[in-house]
């Protein structure tokens, strides 16, 4: 179960990462291409525009040597506008000479074809593009009638578009005369350079989601980690609890067996068979009572009426009730117990941690040992006035690997010995669970020479 809601939960994250990424690598692409597309376009028809008013500044009755785009031309058509359109070329030059200016920018390799308006190439410039005739005849040829779109915006009025196939951007813009002026824009650099821009985005891509798989799935194991720890204990508590309820079950069935063996039997002749059985039904009754405690604790449907409780008296009744029992184990009980000592809790609980405390000392302390239980007042970190319960008895020590196991329930750092004397290992998991309800601490100290302390904080609230 663990291992499939760890897999859900890295499933769910790369599923979050990756559209993440994936959108980010869209908004880049686009805005890297339309970036590149605008500057190229903003290029090609700055370079037409320049052209075109130098075409109406510096118009002459004469014109160049033109070459059309397929036949034969008239000679003398051709040497009447010679000298006309002379300024266009030297338009032209100049602006191609003008490499500052050209350098601030994007730069995109262009010719420049002059059309007259029945369809003849009247002149052209190249600047870095060398287009065949054959090319540019069918490149021109290719030039929508309606103009793909109007350009009505930075001094620019005609149409622009691409020829894809050809990696070839243009923009056409219509003289007064009826000419038209038309720039090819060679943009197969640019369409390199943005697939090498879209594999380098494609390799982090892979790398980010590489290295998110590795965090995801470190960050599953850390996440989840309380959650397989919860699991692990309360399979072993299901367990722990079933076998402790198993051992008086089996007791008083095998009673009853006795018993019903004995049917002629006098009450009492069959008295230790009772006794047994009633003994084990209250251990069972002991168990299922703090089986229900620590279930209701975790489930915090404990809801005990908190209200002010002198734990100075409280503790003196606990130490005094323990004396008898203390004395026939052979146990010496002291207490250090000054007036007036009051913390707002439950009271029902507290005697029940103090029951525990004490209970737990004089069953551990050992063949002529001794029981020390002791109230003082403290101050927290914080500043706040506190009361610290201390409960010391001697006895063997606990091994250090088990102390920090011994509110764990079913726990038992001595299993034997536990049996021996009864218990199952819940007590102090529940004191454990009173202490945090009234927001203190608790923590065990055990040593061979100072014997094992249980110290309490409780703040006073």
């Amino acid at each position: 179960m663990i291992k499939k809601l760890r897999n859900k939960f890295i499933f769910i994250n790369m599923c979050f990462v990756t559209a993440i990424l994936f959108a980010i690598s869209a908004f880049l692409s686009v805005s890297y291409y339309q970036r590149n597309s605008r500057n190229s376009t903003f290029f090609l028809e700055n370079e037409l525009r320049r052209v075109m008013q130098g075409n109406s500044q510096d118009r002459t009755a004469s014109a160049p040597q033109p070459f059309s785009a397929g036949g034969d031309r008239n000679r003398n058509s051709r040497s009447r506008e010679q000298d006309r359109d002379r300024g266009v070329l030297d338009t032209m030059q100049s602006i191609l000479m003008d490499t500052p200016r050209r350098q601030q920018g994007a730069f995109v390799p262009y010719a420049v074809y002059r059309i007259s308006p029945d369809g003849e190439v009247l002149d052209s410039l190249e600047r870095g593009l060398t287009l065949s005739e054959e090319n540019a005849a069918a490149l021109l040829s290719y030039l929508p009638e309606t103009p793909e779109k109007e350009k009505k915006s930075a001094g620019f009025s005609g149409s622009s578009g691409v020829f894809r196939s050809y990696d070839i951007r243009y923009a056409v813009q219509t003289a007064e005369d009826g000419t038209r002026c038309v720039i090819f824009g060679d943009i197969s650099g640019f369409s390199a350079a943005f697939r090498s821009f879209l594999l380098s985005l494609g390799g982090v891509l892979l790398a980010a989601l590489a290295l998110f798989f590795l965090l995801s799935f470190w960050l599953a194991r850390w996440a989840l980690s309380p959650v397989e720890k919860a699991w692990d204990q309360q399979n072993r508590f299901v367990a722990d609890a079933s076998h402790e309820l198993k051992t008086p079950i089996t007791v008083i069935l095998a009673n009853l067996d006795i018993l019903r063996t004995h049917r002629d039997e006098t009450v009492q002749s069959q008295m230790r068979w009772i006794r047994n059985t009633r003994e084990e039904a209250e251990r069972m009754r002991e168990l299922i009572e703090d089986l229900l405690f620590l279930a209701k604790n975790d489930a915090n449907a404990l809801k005990e009426q908190m209200s002010e409780i002198d734990l100075s008296d409280l503790s003196e009744d606990r130490a005094l009730n323990f004396e008898a029992v203390a004395f026939e184990k052979g146990v010496a009980l002291e207490s250090s117990i000054p007036p007036g000592l009051k913390v707002t809790g439950s009271e029902s609980q507290l005697k029940q941690l103090l029951t525990i405390l004490l209970d737990n000392a004089v069953k551990y302390a050992g063949p002529e040992g001794r029981v020390r239980i002791g109230l003082s007042p403290c101050q927290e970190k914080n500043g706040k006035n506190a009361v610290r319960i201390v409960v010391n008895n001697t006895g063997e020590p606990i091994p250090p690997e088990d102390l920090e196991h011994i509110f764990e329930r079913f726990y038992r750092a001595d299993k034997s010995r536990a049996r021996k004397e009864g218990g199952y290992g819940l007590g102090l998991s529940i004191a454990d669970s009173i202490v945090r309800l009234h927001r203190g601490r608790i923590s065990c100290e055990s040593t061979k020479k100072d014997g094992t302390t249980f110290t309490v904080t409780l703040p006073c609230m």
